[in-house]
């Protein structure tokens, strides 16, 4: 169950070391959510950058909270490897790179297993203010044979971290069918696996560990880079719109260039009941 996890969160983008962009709750009343952080950071120049962390299945209201939130940046710096989400058309038939469908692909069961909205159907991508900060494909590939870095390999990597882990334990598969096997197994699997993502920090660091990982460290360079643009252009108040994953090292690096932390809010991306 946690080395599926683990490949969902390699590609999705999930929590890293601490600080923490991603948590689950329980409730006293039996009700959960999985929360993802937003932080504020100012410099001496008077720029405002809030790192936004991302999940990339969600409910439809955290999405929705989103774009209203979003409408208050001059400029929302967003990932998404392979180019910007086309400005007319159908956002879905924009180009595909065969090597990366699966991604793709595991994403959609994961969403209609937990009965879930994907951010690329109710994102607004083509709002004025949304400016594309990630690698194209041909970076992505590059970078990846200049580290030698495969999917795979990332796997055995997860699996060899994940041996070196005191808290190994976990739901088993017979749990994981017990659930998958219901009629009403979506919020059940939903609480199995926000427990599961609020425990993947330390599988993350261990893969970060060294010179990091194209998937995390490179594409984090990327979007640091595009914010320097922005704010040289001008921009004032700015949203970094990335996988949680990323954002704890983003955070050190934004400190490290002068910025200080203010505020931290956490938002709802799962709102599950209690069980019945």
């Amino acid at each position: 169950m946690r080395l599926f996890l683990a490949t969902f969160l390699l590609t999705a983008a999930l929590p890293a070391q601490e600080p923490d962009y991603l948590r689950y709750v329980e409730n006293k009343d039996g009700s959960s959510s999985l929360q993802t952080a937003i932080t504020t950071f100012t410099n001496a120049t008077g720029a405002t950058v809030d790192l936004v962390g991302a999940v990339h299945i969600a409910d439809k209201a955290y999405f929705a909270d989103l774009n209203q939130r979003f409408k208050d940046y001059d400029a929302v710096l967003y990932e998404l490897v392979g180019g910007p989400m086309p400005k007319e058309g159908n956002l879905t038939d924009r180009p595909q790179d065969p090597k990366l469908a699966w991604i793709a692909s595991m994403h959609q069961r994961l969403q209609q297993g937990l009965a879930l909205s994907s951010q690329l159907h109710e994102i607004d991508y083509r709002a004025a203010n949304f400016v594309h900060a990630d690698m194209t494909i041909e970076q992505f590939h590059a970078a990846r044979e200049q580290k030698s870095e495969s999917f795979l390999g990332l796997l055995f990597k997860a699996m060899d971290v994940q041996s070196q882990l005191d808290n190994a334990g976990g739901p088993g598969l017979v749990k994981l069918l017990e659930i998958l096997v219901r009629e009403d197994s979506a919020d059940d699997l939903k609480r199995l696996i926000g427990r599961e993502f609020d425990s993947m920090e330390n599988l993350i660091a261990g893969l970060e560990a060294g010179d990091g990982t194209v998937i995390i460290t490179e594409r984090n360079r990327i979007a640091l880079e595009k914010l320097q643009a922005e704010i040289k252009r001008g921009k004032k108040r700015l949203a970094i719109f990335y996988g949680a994953a990323h954002l704890p090292v983003m955070e050190k690096e934004l400190i490290q260039r002068g910025f200080t932390q203010t505020k931290t809010e956490w938002v709802k991306a799962w709102a599950i009941p209690k069980a019945k």
